[in-house]
């Protein structure tokens, strides 16, 4: 299970990660962040609502951001819950 768990996180991380310049892999919302959802692993409207519901709003959301390079561990364990 951690091994799912390691591999799956990694696999949210790709998110934030581009190989283009960091502004264009910058989620500015939680709308943007939403977008990037991959239909084919979750049900993205569970994900979008797993998103808001951590962070409640765009300045949460960003501001959490402002000092962290990834998922917060709760939000990545809900987003399991999204897995098709």
């Amino acid at each position: 299970m951690k091994l799912l768990k390691t591999v799956c996180g990694a696999g949210l991380l790709s998110l934030f990660v581009s190989c283009g310049s960091p502004e264009e892999s910058m989620n500015k919302t939680m709308a943007d962040f939403t977008e990037k959802c991959i239909d084919d692993v979750y049900d993205c409207d569970c994900y979008g609502t797993k998103v808001k519901t951590h962070f409640k709003t765009d300045d949460a959301y960003i501001k959490y951001y402002e000092t962290h390079e990834e998922i917060p561990d709760e939000l990545a364990e809900a987003l399991f819950d999204c897995m098709k």
